[in-house]
């Protein structure tokens, strides 16, 4: 801009008479090249609006002060902090989500605000079905951050995107893994036709597999029947080692034939002290094909097949990753199965269990044995694994109450049966688990019509048993084994009844004083679980929570069974259209069932004397102290603590007395209910605390002296001792091989206490509570 420079000889600037007005018509000098010339004011002031632009025409008013500039930089940057601190929050959230799944579910929102102190930090919560939800934006309905102040609605479906990111992952790796398998198979130098082709026959035979001796005669063969046949060569008759209908046929057969001079019959009935079960011979006494003790079919042919597998170390890596649970499948022209050997050596053909039936036949020889179908399946209780195969199932559902059908076969120690199965989600939490609990329901008919009974040695039959995949322990020791350490309390009491479900056979006669075989809490074993052929993982099988388990009458008013689902108040349970437990019998609750539970709310909540008087006539008083001490001992944070109580069964035969048993034991032993933290809280109490409201409190101010004495007989006992927990820990783990542990972590690399749970953490855990418990009941040995 030009520099003004105002030349007033002989008269200062400041000296000159001020003028009262100007105009656009006015002068003011300029200088211009060196030169003073004379400008317009109106020139100037033009000048200055070009140059201003828009400001130019704006009232002072119309620009902001430096004050108002920093409060709009500070609102600013509030809603970058709070619009990041909402990513970070979701972000977070989706891991939790991933991790934890659900902790609970409410109905409206209210009820979820109602319930606040009992949600823990950092958990993911649902709201179902708020009836002020807007369906077109999803306002109320679905999944909220809890982070300890408030909570954060997530994205609407955020668990679908999670899964469907998951599966398209899951996808792309299968795809990839099939393709390098793919050019693996094809790059392989071996000739397997050359290996096997003797067993393999053309179409037009009546075998789809035969075994024969040097002289080129059937010594074994699988016919396009799925029967397993032997052949006399001097009678020409086939011998059939499994049939469609029953296997024990075939001693009807050999008394008719009267087949003295089938050396290969007598070889499958005789008892041999080799290392082979059976052998096959030719007609010089070569052994042509051995069946070995650990379930091998062996030969000089498939032995030069397993040497020339045994060579491909890379191709046995792969095999070893295999889901496929059968080593040899038999399948006819159409690709239907006819009968397999898996890798646990279970021979089945046609659904016939082989070597078990064979192991059948030699305890009878050649007596004849009458079949008769039965109603109900029983087994015995097992000493080893249990294998189960759930096959011809469509997808999964991934919530309670979505069923599935499909066929079974399980296997107990040699024992095995096959039947309908109908598949749904336990548990409210396993649902958001990425391996899940299931309910497994059997059938005898396709329709699933004909329910059928499974009776698991000395336990009442069920038609559904549970498989518990053990999700958030790793072990997969404290469910099953804490239900084990309940039984050795109650086997240890003395008298009669020794069992809680025994106490309504007090006073009857015949058939309503029989033994049901109801014990009153879950019964469980170590299995493992195959679906449609995939490896599922390991875990636990058998009895859950059950009415019938318990021995309660599906509606008798006064006869109550209450599972505790959500956290309740001990002392003040909902009177009517409970929201905060199931009521599971009776079925249809009347007065008389309400006001059970009313008194029993009035009686919890009495003053000490008053509790102490009536404590006999609303408690049995074996059950209440034992179920104290169990509860101190293991400390199941997820089933009560202090008033609160969640997930045990609460029971009554009469409408007055009520009692405890223990269900849901997997937050034990220091490990927290989401599986990713093991607390080291061996001391202090889990149910007493110091409130004359304490209910806990009370049952040991009334019981004290029955209350040590009892946890002193329990530690006499070794009952209550770091070795019991040792041994019943490792007769449960010790069913899972190394191979079938591999393959479980193969299955599920990630889970929540992976890292931080052991037997050691257990024991270590055990020890340090013992020795507190010890001083808190007074304890001397």
């Amino acid at each position: 801009m030009a520099q003004l420079i105002i030349e007033v000889p002989g008269t200062k600037i400041s000296e000159l008479e001020k003028t009262s007005s100007v105009s656009r018509g006015d002068v003011i000098p300029v200088v211009q090249d060196e030169e003073t010339k004379q400008a317009d004011i109106g020139q100037i002031s033009d000048f200055v609006k070009s140059e201003l632009g828009s400001a130019a025409l704006k009232d002072v008013a119309d620009f902001a002060t430096p004050t108002s500039v920093a409060e709009v930089s500070q609102a600013s940057q509030m809603r970058d902090d709070a619009q990041n601190e909402r990513i970070e929050r979701m972000e977070y959230s989706v891991y939790l989500f991933q991790k934890n799944g659900v902790y609970k579910a409410y109905r409206t929102k209210a009820l979820m605000l109602l319930d606040v102190s009992n949600i823990p930090v950092n958990s993911i919560v649902t709201v179902v079905d708020d009836p002020d939800n807007n369906p077109d934006i999803n306002d109320i309905n679905g999944e909220y951050h809890f982070d300890g102040n408030d909570f954060l609605k997530l994205e609407n479906n955020v668990l679908g995107l999670i899964k469907s990111k998951m599966a398209q992952a899951e996808s792309n790796s299968k795809s990839y893994t099939d393709t390098e398998i793919k050019n693996l198979e094809n790059n392989i130098d071996v000739s397997f036709e050359n290996l096997i082709g003797k067993f393999v026959l053309s179409s037009d035979s009546e075998n789809i597999f035969e075994f024969k001796d040097s002289s080129g005669n059937v010594v074994l063969a699988l016919n396009k029947k799925g029967q397993l046949v032997s052949y006399d060569e001097d009678t020409k008759r086939s011998i059939l080692l499994t049939n469609q209908e029953d296997i024990k046929e075939l001693q009807k057969f050999v008394d008719e034939l009267n087949l003295n001079n089938i050396s290969v019959l007598l070889k499958l009935l005789a008892t041999s002290n080799s290392s082979d079960l059976y052998t096959f011979e030719d007609s010089d006494g070569n052994i042509v094909l051995r069946l070995t003790k650990n379930g091998m079919l062996r030969s000089g042919q498939i032995d030069g097949l397993h040497n020339a597998v045994d060579a491909l170390e890379y191709l046995k890596k792969l095999s070893k990753q295999s889901d496929d649970s059968k080593l040899i499948r038999f399948e006819d022209a159409e690709k239907n199965l006819l009968g397999y050997v898996d890798k646990f050596g279970n021979w089945v053909f046609n659904g016939v269990d082989v070597l078990n039936e064979i192991n059948e036949l030699k305890k009878f020889k050649n007596k004849a044995q009458a079949v008769t179908a039965l109603k109900q399946i029983a087994v015995k209780a097992p000493e080893s694994i249990i294998q189960i195969y759930l096959t011809d199932l469509p997808n999964l559902p991934d919530a309670k109450g979505t069923t599935v059908s499909g066929k079974g076969e399980f296997h107990f120690d040699g024992q095995s049966f096959s039947c309908f199965v109908k598949l749904e989600v336990q548990g409210a939490s396993s649902a958001s688990y990425a391996k899940k609990n299931w309910n497994i329901a059997f059938f005898s008919d396709q329709a699933l019509t004909k329910a059928l009974d499974v009776k698991i040695g000395d336990l009442l039959p069920h038609d559904e048993l549970v498989f518990k995949s053990n999700w958030i322990d790793h072990t997969n020791i404290r469910n099953a084994m804490c239900y084990r350490l309940w039984e050795q309390f109650t086997a240890s009491r003395t008298g009669y009844p020794r069992l809680e479900t025994e106490k309504p056979y007090i006073g009857k006669t015949g058939k309503s004083a029989l033994q049901s075989g109801a014990n009153g809490v879950p019964r469980l074993y170590s299995a493992l679980l195959y679906i449609n052929d995939e490896f599922y993982g390991i875990g636990s099988f058998g009895t859950a929570k059950k009415r019938s388990n318990y021995n309660i009458s599906k509606n008798k008013p006064k006869e109550i069974h209450i599972g505790m689902d959500g956290w309740n108040d001990i002392t003040n349970l909902e009177v009517t259209n409970p929201t905060l437990y199931e009521m599971k019998a009776p079925s249809t609750p009347t007065a008389d069932t309400w006001t059970a539970i009313s008194n029993w709310n009035a009686f919890a909540q009495l003053s000490d004397a008053n509790f102490t008087a009536q404590a006999d006539n609303y408690l049995d008083k074996q059950n209440a102290i034992d179920f104290m001490i169990f509860a101190e001992f293991v400390k199941c944070r997820d089933v009560v603590s202090q008033n609160s109580a969640k997930n045990f069964q609460f029971i009554s035969y009469d409408g007055k007395k009520f009692m405890f048993m223990p269900y849901d034991m997997d937050t034990v032993f220091g490990l927290e209910w989401t599986g990713a933290v093991v607390y080291d809280d061996t001391t202090g109490s889990q149910l007493v605390w110091n409130s004359s409201s304490s209910f806990w409190r009370k049952v040991k101010a009334t019981y004290n002296t029955d209350i040590e004495a009892r946890y002193k007989q329990l530690r006499d006992q070794k009952i209550i001792s770091v070795e019991n927990i040792y041994n019943l820990s490792t007769d449960l783990f010790s069913k899972f091989s190394i191979s079938v542990v591999e393959l479980e972590l193969a299955r599920w690399p990630v889970r929540p206490s992976l890292n931080i749970t052991s037997l050691e953490q257990i024991l270590t855990w055990t020890k340090k509570r013992i020795a507190f418990l010890d001083t808190y009941f007074n304890y001397t040995a």
